[in-house]
């Protein structure tokens, strides 16, 4: 840290200089920031690209950079912005992602841990607002175009050497500008950002299979996710304890127990890793697999890997990625003072969207000393093994009923209002209608009427 002009500067490599006044010194020296030094921002990353060493506390003090430059073009509370920006992240778990396990919710723990702090000018409940994404310092830090995405792209791209997640941050500061819509303020990009938007889906793009969901890297953290498990099931600590320890205390004791958990441990660290004896890509499933797939709880995947490993007669773990949500897509352009959808502009954009779901597969792997034994099995019924062990599960979804009695609904407030007399809120509507339109149960059309987005509903048949 350097002190310059009564001022202290922290030294980054991606932003440079980031200055910290005193109130965000004092939070920086709190133990829940300082525990993000110990963890790591791309989990087991560093066992494919070994410069991914960064951490979360790195990351935290980028957000707040961007944050604070977004809220101070934007007329936003800049000092507020900051202040929740430092501290978005300070409920993850050793591994960052990796370990979203068992319920585990790193913003509902962050919240939790904002409650027992002390700010000099804000209560804790402004600070958890911004958080939870209301106002417009909720969306400069998540959002369409957020601080938060831009740090971890730009950051995670170097870290890792690779050049997919480069990003014109300064085009998109320029162009960044607000609009009001039915009394609210919110973020849109001006006509001259859209080629620095599109800069920043092509990075997410290229950034996802090459880094985040590179086969190596899911292979390993499936492993490290199923070690913790089984040192829940032991009793070596307990779901809450995550939010206290850090990747050093983890790995300490899943090295020091006597269980499975010890055994998966020692095939990270020596890099002996489980081998992926089959993939599912988004086509090689019907809209049907792929709902059941992802609506499955931990304890369904758990009870569908049994079954595998039961039949191939050695353990098997089963890797379900979550869907991509592809916010970016929703970005608002503005253009002669008339508001866009990204995708409507922009035929790059428009392209990448079925591209990025097609990124989506499934994979069963299986210990790396066990591939001659199930090697006729698998030959039997490879393409077909998965699919046999879920056929005869059930498609359930209120929504799905829903669409098969109005045929086609026109207005998402149309269908939230429906889908609240059949007893779901606000949050089960929007997760489950996310999952039906990715799945290809449920098509999506967005109709422009005036200076909004209408999306009309309808049912997509298959075979």
């Amino acid at each position: 840290m350097i002190v310059s002009n009564n001022k202290k500067v922290i030294r980054d490599p991606i932003h440079k200089d980031i200055p910290l006044s005193h109130e965000e010194i004092k939070l920086v020296d709190t133990i829940d920031l300082q525990r993000l030094r110990n963890i790591k921002q791309t989990g087991l990353t560093y066992l494919v690209y070994p410069s991914a060493n960064h951490t979360r506390f790195e990351h935290s003090l980028g957000t707040m950079y961007i944050a604070g430059e977004i809220a101070e073009k934007l007329n936003a509370d800049v000092e507020l912005t900051r202040i929740t920006a430092l501290l978005h992240d300070i409920g993850h778990p050793p591994f960052s992602h990796t370990l979203e396990i068992c319920g585990y919710d790193h913003e509902q723990v962050a919240k939790a841990k904002i409650k027992k702090m002390e700010f000099e000018n804000y209560s804790h409940k402004e600070i958890i607002d911004v958080l939870n994404k209301k106002g417009l310092e909720g969306k400069i830090i998540s959002g369409d175009v957020d601080a938060d995405r831009m740090d971890y792209l730009l950051r995670d791209s170097y870290h890792t050497g690779v050049a997919y997640g480069l990003i014109d941050l300064p085009r998109i500061m320029r162009s960044i500008v607000t609009y009001e819509e039915m009394g609210k303020l919110r973020i849109g990009i001006l006509e001259k950002g859209i080629h620095a938007v599109e800069s920043l889906l092509i990075a997410r793009h290229q950034m996802y299979p090459t880094v985040y969901m590179h086969p190596t890297s899911r292979i390993a953290d499936t492993m490290l996710k199923r070690a913790v498990m089984y040192a829940l099931e032991d009793k070596l600590f307990g779901i809450n304890d995550l939010a206290y320890m850090d990747d050093i205390d983890l790995i300490y004791t899943l090295r020091n127990s006597e269980g499975e958990e010890n055994k998966l441990m020692k095939m990270i660290d020596e890099r002996r890793l489980f081998k992926k004896i089959i993939t599912y890509k988004y086509t090689d499933l019907t809209p049907r697999e792929r709902w059941v797939l992802i609506s499955m709880d931990e304890e369904d995947v758990r009870n569908l890997e049994k079954e595998l490993s039961e039949y191939l007669g050695t353990s098997v773990f089963l890797d379900i990625p979550d869907y991509p949500k592809m916010e970016e897509h929703s970005v608002t352009i503005i253009i002669d003072d008339k508001r866009y959808r990204l995708d409507e502009v922009s035929p790059l954009a428009k392209s990448l969207k079925p591209s990025e779901i097609r990124l989506w597969d499934v994979g069963v792997y299986a210990p790396p000393d066990k591939l001659k034994e199930i090697k006729e099995k698998l030959e039997i019924c490879k393409r077909d093994l998965l699919k046999e062990f879920i056929k005869d599960i059930p498609v359930k979804s209120t929504l799905l009923e829903i669409i098969e009695e109005y045929e086609i609904i026109k207005g998402r407030g149309t269908f939230l209002s429906i889908a609240k007399e059949h007893g779901m809120t606000e949050s089960e509507f929007f997760s489950e209608l996310h999952k039906l339109v990715f799945c290809g149960l449920i098509k999506e059309k967005i109709e422009k009427i005036g200076g909004i987005y209408r999306y009309d509903y309808s049912r997509l048949r298959y075979k």
